[in-house]
């Protein structure tokens, strides 16, 4: 704009000064190496403004040359990007389809102008995943890498990856990698739960229970049964590397409050009689049954293998006092009263358990109590009460 306004000025000037100079209108030599140029000053006013004017032509015409060459380039960029986000689309349509060789062709097609490669390259690795090859897999995600290497995105489709392909020891160490950085994210936290699960890795589950609760992934409820879960699996590793013995020290090592739930103490009653530490377990037991008349532990006495019964019918006998329609204590009194040949009290227990409940195991206790007493007639008729219990109810 300038420039077209110089070029008007010069005119303007040519026009307004020329005709002042047409009597004078002075002397110009120019020589240069064996040439001379002669002419007039308002000749050479002319000249120089006539090139002025040519040049700013030239500069206009080029300008306009160039800007239609980009306009193209952008307009064949553009197509090629629309093209792109169409392609993308369909591919991540295809992935939530399954159709997994058609959805890697063209999210990896479409990835080059692809507003947002990265995310191309994770639906390839996916796609490659669901038709098994784990290698291709990998190389779609170091592509990911190459694009954002700090990408949260890729490393928790890594892990997810891994985990769906059970490499469950890959998925932690790509998990762990990000941790400190992402320590509190959701999906994260879950697929370490999820992994430490399927390996069995319990103490580091009962490291991360706290985080999983305060990130609201787990509520109380099953926050205590994973960590009931995940002690018993710690009693179990120790049990089966050290026995018994190594057992029981690991119980005499927790607190209080973990040593006082049922469901720990029947996981370590149960593997203390697997290793036939019968009265050590016991012994465990009986002092649960002081504070608690869990029905689960009440079952766990007579399944014990016991030298001598009886301190065990007292126990029982002592919660009779405190509960007597707890069918639970009737019936495992009813099993040691049988297995000590006491045929009259364990019918008498067995009878009234099954009047506080009916309970297929009890009226088989009760049908063997009755033939052994030779009551043919009665055990008759209760086979074919547990019988009709037994079957299932007609609609």
């Amino acid at each position: 704009m300038i420039k077209l306004l110089l070029l008007v000025a010069a005119l303007i000037a040519g026009i307004v000064v020329g005709p002042m100079l047409a009597g004078n209108q002075g002397y110009v030599l120019i020589s240069a190496a064996n040439q001379t140029v002669e002419m007039s000053l308002t000749t050479l006013i002319i000249l120089v403004v006539v090139l002025f004017g040519a040049f700013f032509l030239l500069e206009n015409i080029l300008k306009r040359l160039f800007s239609l060459g980009s306009s193209t380039r952008g307009w064949f960029s553009g197509r090629k990007t629309r093209k792109a986000r169409l392609q993308t689309s369909e591919g991540l349509t295809k992935v939530i389809e399954g159709d997994w060789k058609q959805a890697e062709k063209l999210v990896v097609k479409s990835a080059k102008h692809s507003d947002a490669p990265l995310l191309n390259y994770l639906a390839a690795a996916e796609a490659a995943q669901g038709q098994g090859d784990a290698s291709q897999r990998d190389e779609y995600l170091k592509l990911a890498s190459e694009i954002d290497g700090q990408s949260l995105a890729v490393a928790l489709t890594r892990a997810k990856l891994q985990f769906r392909q059970q490499q469950f020891e890959q998925a932690v160490a790509t998990l762990q990698d990000i941790k400190r950085d992402h320590g509190r994210n959701p999906v994260l936290l879950t697929l370490l739960k999820d992994c430490y699960i399927r390996l069995e890795d319990w103490k580091p589950l009962l490291a991360l229970l706290p985080q999983l609760e305060k990130a609201g992934i787990v509520d109380i409820e099953e926050a205590a049964k994973l960590e009931a879960k995940a002690e018993c699996g710690i009693m179990h590793h120790i049990a089966k590397q050290q026995g018994s013995e190594g057992l029981m020290g690991h119980w005499n090592s927790l607190s209080r409050k973990t040593k006082a739930r049922p469901d720990l103490i029947a996981c370590f009653v149960k593997l203390m009689s697997q290793y036939n530490a019968d009265s050590e377990a016991y012994t465990v037991l009986r002092d649960a049954l002081k504070k608690n008349n869990d029905e689960s532990l009440i079952n766990l006495v007579p399944a014990l293998k016991l030298a001598d019964n009886h301190p065990a019918i007292v126990r029982l006998q002592d919660l009779l006092r405190y509960d007597s329609s707890n069918p639970s204590t009737h019936s495992a009194l009813g099993q040691l009263f049988m297995r000590e040949g006491k045929l009259e009290q364990a019918k008498e227990h067995f009878e009234k358990a099954i009047a506080l409940r009916s309970d297929v195991a009890d009226y088989g206790y009760l049908v063997e109590v009755m033939e052994q007493l030779d009551d043919k007639q009665g055990a008759a008729e209760l086979s074919r009460q547990a019988l009709t219990l037994a079957l299932p109810a007609k609609s």
